[in-house]
């Protein structure tokens, strides 16, 4: 069952994608971020998702609209491997859209955390960590 709204965000690491400055190509998988820090500022959107779902295909469009607006962080969240997560975040252009790419290593303790039952999940965090909302799906 997905974590409740009005509930305080799980407190759970992933991992932020990184690249080598220098190189285009992958080079690792970086620091751990942690999820409720991001809505330390304001609100934060957390989008998790499998690399192989049409849904998650069809919903990630949305994810750069969403972070171009000022005060809102948005964070994709794959279930995937490093060059799995790569490939969906160059083809829906996350990185450079100010979108954070974070993978959620197996067994996904962060999906675990938030209940994720299906792909992709939305999960809005208000200001501070708390759980606002949580939408399954997308049509």
């Amino acid at each position: 069952m997905p974590v409740a709204a009005g509930s305080p965000a799980p407190a759970v690491r992933t991992l932020a994608l990184a690249r080598e400055p220098q190189a285009p190509e992958l080079a690792a998988v970086g620091a751990p971020v942690e999820l409720a820090g991001l809505a330390a500022r304001g609100p934060a959107i957390l989008f998790f998702y499998k690399g192989d779902c049409g849904a998650s295909d069809a919903a990630a469009h949305v994810l750069p609209r969403l972070a171009a607006i000022p005060g809102l962080a948005v964070a994709a969240i794959s279930q995937d491997g490093a060059t799995e997560t790569d490939g969906f975040s160059g083809r829906h252009l996350l990185a450079p859209g100010g979108v954070r790419v974070l993978v959620d290593p197996e067994p996904w303790p962060a999906s675990e955390a938030y209940g994720v039952r299906s792909t992709p999940t939305f999960v809005l965090l208000g200001r501070g960590g708390v759980v606002e909302a949580v939408l399954e799906g997308w049509s």
